[in-house]
């Protein structure tokens, strides 16, 4: 009587393991036929996308560039090396225009005793930001400092 429990039982597990493998192989065809019938996903242009990363980091690179210039031409003017403050600042504006170098520059060519040339520096920082002169303040040129005699002289 075991003998027959055992067999009967070992028939409903093996029925029951080929019902499961059938409705497994069933579903994954009705996976696979409804993959054949959806839109297929369009394909992202991966060139597009490596041209867009290429830009950001050669945007980065010119930014990081520029703000190191400024600061080195700040440092040297600030220092007194006024000429080595303009090339760095020329090289700067012919990479890219921004008010900053162009007040910067204005005010080494000020320092140089250019006024004119300092002048139209701030003119077109003025023009490339409007604002831009909000930020700054504008303090008059003085006439040269006349020699006061000291004491006892006369």
């Amino acid at each position: 009587m075991s003998l027959l429990v055992l067999l009967l039982v070992g028939c409903s597990r093996t029925g029951m393991r080929i019902r499961t493998y059938k409705k497994e192989k069933n579903r994954m065809e009705n996976l696979e036929a409804a993959k054949d019938t959806a839109k297929p996903e369009p394909k992202k242009d991966t060139l597009t996308k490596e041209v867009t990363l290429l830009k950001a980091e050669q945007y980065s690179f010119l930014t990081n560039l520029i703000i190191n210039n400024m600061v080195r031409a700040q440092q040297a003017a600030y220092d007194g090396r006024y000429t080595e403050a303009e090339k760095l600042l020329l090289q700067t504006l012919k990479w890219y225009p921004t008010p900053d170098a162009l007040m910067l520059l204005g005010s080494v060519y000020e320092v140089q005793g250019s006024p004119q040339r300092a002048d139209s520096c701030w003119q077109e920082a003025k023009r490339l930001d409007p604002k831009f002169e909000s930020r700054t303040s504008e303090i008059p040129r003085q006439a040269p400092a006349i020699a006061l005699p000291r004491q006892g002289e006369n």
